[in-house]
């Protein structure tokens, strides 16, 4: 990983289980047993992250800080502390710290909660150095979580190929981009890019579209036109959304994968063709076949190398990197000069389940680059909950209805926030384990 972490800490204990940990991990670590020694490192040496312990002797990690904000803040800080002095951690979060976390600590959580305000400030500094504007407008933004590793190396193996390959994922994942990078990878980098959404152009114009006519092949042709199969020679055609064709047009498709060539509306003669196909849909194609609504063997022609896109719920850690993309787009695009994502702004995109993945994403991030006060997202600008206060407006829910339902609300952050870690889910609610059990039973979490 490469990154450089500073762990303040008095006892060595922990200094030595921490400096392991995260040598472990590929971080580059820095401890020291102060907070005098820890602001003095900071002043020599650039780090990525600042682990500190709440209570030591002479200054405490609150008032390393304070002092520390003074002078940098963008410097991501987590607390760590026991469990009686939890009130004291969070209020650390009031002048700026990143999170805490509890000790005894599970290594897992530690290590995710560390890469997160790690990404944190990588984005805030990249935003302060640019501006709050883009450089240039990056190409591509598919993710560089664990989520997507496997994905990725997938692509790196078969991009040379001329395979073809279908690409499956829920609506917003990024299907198109990730066909756009397999193109830019491949030895057709040079050719051509077409993309045909399948379910946007009528049927009855879609086979002319593709496969070009001959002059008075219907009315209205009054010469010939090349196809765009043909547009796309030596290239990569993208068919978005292939579920959607239909079974006319899969069996005309089927003959262009198993002969490479294409015969055009009205003509006689075969013309070759030399593309590459990539597909891509949302639907379950395996049902579509047992249906009876999609070609198998179309399907196997088609899937020669199978990708699935997860959902952005499960790949959260790309979150903070695709915030801070958009927030240079939309800086660069309506003049704006947003510079910081809150902590508390960046963990409410962190738990939100994003039914539109990264679509949506998109167009919070947009509204809220718009509704910023100063250089500075904080919750409020996201408008994350705004539907469920319209929904708690139009049914007019009971007292009780609605404490039910910002309790409910408030366990399932907790847990999104916690990432799935009970006991500090119950520490961020401020109630024992025992209680939170409970309540995941009445809620049905």
């Amino acid at each position: 990983m490469g990154t450089d972490i500073l762990v303040v800490d008095d006892e060595i204990e922990w200094l030595d289980t921490l400096r392991v940990l995260f040598e472990m991990k590929g971080w580059h670590v820095t401890v020291v047993s102060s907070a005098r020694e820890g602001l003095r490192c900071l002043t020599e040496r650039t780090f990525a992250l600042v682990l500190c312990d709440l209570a030591m002797p002479g200054m405490s990690g609150v008032d390393m800080l304070k002092e520390l904000r003074a002078a940098d803040n963008r410097i991501p800080f987590i607390i760590m502390t026991g469990v009686g002095t939890i009130p004291s951690a969070v209020e650390a979060m009031r002048f700026g710290a990143f999170n805490y976390i509890t000790k005894p600590f599970d290594a897992d959580e530690l290590e995710n909660l560390a890469r997160q305000a790690a990404e944190f400030g990588r984005i805030h500094h990249m935003l302060a150095d640019e501006g709050g504007h883009e450089a240039a407008e990056p190409e591509m933004m598919l993710g560089t979580g664990r989520a997507m590793e496997a994905v990725l190396a997938t692509v790196n193996k078969i991009a040379e190929s001329s395979a073809s390959v279908l690409i499956q994922g829920e609506t917003g994942t990024g299907k198109s981009l990730l066909a756009r990078y397999i193109h830019k990878l491949s030895s057709r980098s040079n050719g051509p890019f077409l993309t045909i959404d399948c379910g946007a152009i009528p049927e009855n114009l879609l086979e002319s579209e593709l496969f070009g006519h001959v002059r008075g092949a219907f009315t209205g042709a009054l010469s010939a036109r090349r196809g765009l199969f043909q547009e796309a020679e030596g290239g990569t055609v993208f068919l978005d959304e292939i579920g959607e064709l239909s079974p006319h047009m899969q069996v005309k498709l089927l003959h262009v994968l198993q002969e490479h060539e294409i015969r055009p509306v009205g003509g006689n003669v075969a013309v070759p063709v030399d593309v590459r196909f990539i597909s891509a849909t949302h639907r379950d194609l395996s049902a579509a076949i047992k249906e009876g609504a999609f070609r198998e063997d179309l399907y196997y022609r088609l899937a020669v190398i199978r990708l699935r896109l997860p959902a952005l719920r499960d790949r959260r850690e790309d979150i903070p990197g695709f915030a801070g993309h958009f927030v240079r787009k939309y800086n660069k695009r309506y003049g704006k000069q947003v510079t910081r994502i809150s902590p508390a702004a960046l963990q409410s995109l962190q738990a939100q389940i994003w039914k539109g993945n990264i679509r949506e994403l998109e167009n919070v991030m947009e509204r809220a680059v718009l509704l910023a006060d100063g250089d500075s997202i904080g919750p409020g600008a996201l408008g994350l909950n705004e539907e469920i206060e319209e929904k708690e407006r139009t049914e007019g829910l009971s007292l009780q209805q609605a404490v039910q339902q910002a309790e409910k609300e408030a366990v399932s952050r907790a847990l999104a926030l916690a990432e799935g870690n009970r006991t500090r889910a119950a520490a961020l609610l401020g109630v024992s384990r025992r209680t939170l059990y409970d309540k995941l039973e009445e809620y049905g979490l």
